[in-house]
């Protein structure tokens, strides 16, 4: 598209410039009290063509969890070991107009993989001996995705979000109750907690990325890490819920496929070409990176990189 990396950088630094007037909009999750700890003003941006090309901005070593970018991994991991119908008997398909954590879209099943409910659902589903060989099984497929082992859990985070996730406790149970799943209710909700406490900076989130926009291919086309049908699947889910009640706004505005996660951080998917990653903590009342929203807005319109044109 570009005949040389320069003019992609000019374009990219100039859209960066034009985010800055978002600079302070928006507030810093509080509700799992280790999030509210972090800088407000941190920002980083990464990204990652299927080519190996790699564009750093910012505060690019910053580790930050995955939150419910998590919920991503959880559905493949749950692809991985079960086929679709069996998934997808137990999870809908539909975007939700009520909030992440609300147990109003559940009714007979959860509506989508990317609420709360739905990947509680995801998470019973990735199998292993117990909760510590899923959770291990789930971040090594992190670790490959992001051609990285340094990736860790966040134990701050995680002992932070146990400590105050009555309402995740609430819908796990319920879920159970509801028979969608068997397993015990603490250790799901556990594993849960664990994949959104999975830490990793801006460039390996979209280095996630490249492996989606490649079809599931390893960059260097060495290896197919997740089959071509299990990404179709999840980028149509990343387009139709990944931004939460938002999701439509978002995908008629920007028109790439992405999913957000409260600690700021946006996962973004351009089939063919690109993994992006920006983060910046401060939300929107939805929970979506307010300046990280606006700057993949900005770029989808200077790089021509909407899905639908």
């Amino acid at each position: 598209m570009y005949k040389e990396n320069q003019e992609l950088l000019e374009i990219i630094n100039r859209a960066i410039k034009k985010s800055e007037s978002y600079i302070g909009r928006g507030e810093v999750a509080t509700y799992i009290p280790e999030l509210a700890n972090v800088n407000p003003e941190n920002f980083a941006l990464s990204i990652v063509s299927v080519d190996g090309g790699l564009y750093e901005f910012g505060d690019t070593d910053t580790v930050f969890s995955m939150q419910s970018i998590s919920k991503v991994i959880s559905l493949i991991m749950a692809l991985k070991d079960n086929d679709a119908d069996t998934v997808f008997k137990k999870i809908g398909t539909e975007a939700s107009k009520y909030k992440f954590n609300s147990v109003i879209p559940i009714d007979d099943k959860p509506s989508n993989p990317f609420i709360n409910a739905g990947a509680i659902t995801t998470s019973s589903l990735i199998r292993g001996d117990d909760i510590i060989d899923k959770f291990d099984r789930t971040i090594n497929m992190v670790r490959k995705l992001a051609n990285s082992n340094d990736i860790r859990l966040i134990e701050e985070v995680y002992l932070s979000e146990m400590q105050t996730t009555d309402i995740n406790r609430a819908i796990a149970y319920y879920l159970k109750s509801k028979g969608i799943f068997t397993d015990d209710a603490e250790k799901i909700l556990d594993l849960y907690i664990r994949n959104c406490s999975i830490g990793l900076n801006s460039s390996q989130l979209a280095h996630i990325g490249a492996i989606l926009a490649n079809g599931g291919v390893s960059i260097d086309q060495s290896e197919e890490i997740i089959s071509k049908e299990i990404v179709k699947t999840v980028i149509s889910q990343m387009a139709s819920c990944g931004m939460y009640e938002k999701s439509g706004q978002y995908l008629l505005e920007v028109g790439i496929p992405s999913k957000s996660g409260v600690s700021g951080a946006i996962l973004g998917v351009v089939p063919g070409k690109y993994g992006i990653c920006v983060y910046s903590p401060r939300l929107d009342e939805s929970g979506n990176s307010v300046r990280g929203t606006n700057l993949l807005k900005i770029l989808s319109n200077e790089l021509d990189l909407n899905i639908f044109l």
